[in-house]
């Protein structure tokens, strides 16, 4: 019961596929779960290689790194915590990059007194500047680490080197800082995607296909309860998005049956909010409200407004 928030999740983008593709569901839901699986094996791999990297002192290809890590925290499917981590990483892997950047612009400076140059190299240093506050953004809880790499560039703006030797130096040393600081999220990128994929995962699968089942069993009832309710629209007017919550919604609270249905709720709102906006998620929720108090919450004598508790 810990992660029917995941399972909604993961239903509804299955579902949604299936809309979209018309391809079998069963074909879909296998095809995704392979590719979760995947990504979250990915990402605890990445994870692992660079941090070895950095302990044993190898070289890092910032560069290529920082694209991979951006990739995966592309992917909408994992949890928003571990992309927030992988995201985390990507930045402060640019930060380094953006330094060495800045090193050999300065490097001009230095030998050729440009002052083009010098305000290309000024503007970079704004630019790791701006990407460390998002990075604090981000991790409030590791603010005064982040801040001290903020201080390093700061002083670095204030009190710019005058030889190549203390440039280098100076490269050196925030990438240093900035792999130190990656190692935290490194391992913690590492131990929630290895223990999703071998602990989690089959309690988030198994109620996920238990909402696509009870869809799938009772469609043609599901979706004409849905045109009950709908005022002045048809259901294939509806977009994919909102069509599918309210499938995946009233499947749930007609034939799954939940402990905690302001939980429920919250979670449909919130999906809707965050893949179209604040319109559709009230629309989701004006509809899925007048179908749970009207089918469901009617027979057993209480509403949305009175939800009951334990969906732990």
């Amino acid at each position: 019961m810990r992660f029917r928030k995941y399972s909604r999740k993961h239903a509804f983008n299955i579902l949604y596929q299936w809309d979209i593709t018309g391809e079998p569901l069963e074909e879909v839901k296998k095809n995704y779960w392979k590719h979760l699986e995947e990504v979250y094996k990915n990402a605890a791999n990445l994870a692992e290689d660079l941090l070895r990297r950095i302990e044993s002192g190898e070289d890092v290809n910032v560069e290529l790194y920082s694209k991979k890590f951006e990739t995966l925290a592309d992917e909408e499917i994992m949890a928003e915590r571990l992309r927030k981590k992988l995201y985390t990483v990507y930045l402060l892997l640019k930060a380094a990059e953006e330094f060495h950047n800045f090193t050999l612009t300065f490097t001009g400076w230095i030998s050729e007194r440009s002052r083009a140059k010098l305000q290309k190299a000024k503007e970079i240093l704004a630019e790791i500047k701006r990407i460390l506050e998002t990075v604090k953004g981000i991790n409030g809880e590791d603010r005064e680490r982040i801040e001290e790499l903020e201080k390093f560039v700061l002083g670095v703006e204030e009190n710019p080197p005058q030889d190549f030797d203390t440039l280098r130096e100076l490269e050196e040393r925030f990438r240093q800082k900035v792999f130190e600081l990656s190692k935290t999220y490194l391992g913690e990128i590492k131990d929630f995607a290895t223990k999703r994929v071998n602990e989690d995962m089959g309690e988030i699968k198994e109620y996920a296909e238990k909402l696509l089942n009870a869809y799938k069993e009772h469609q043609i009832e599901v979706d004409s309860t849905i045109e009950e309710f709908l005022k002045d629209w048809t259901l294939d007017s509806l977009g994919s998005v909102e069509r599918n919550l309210l499938r995946l919604g009233t499947a749930e609270f007609m034939y799954v049956g939940v402990q905690d249905p302001g939980r429920a709720f919250n979670d449909y709102i919130d999906f809707a909010k965050a893949f179209v906006g604040k319109k559709a998620a009230k629309f989701v929720n004006g509809v899925l409200s007048a179908i749970y108090n009207k089918k469901v919450a009617a027979k057993g004598g209480e509403t949305k407004e009175n939800p009951s508790e334990g969906e732990g």
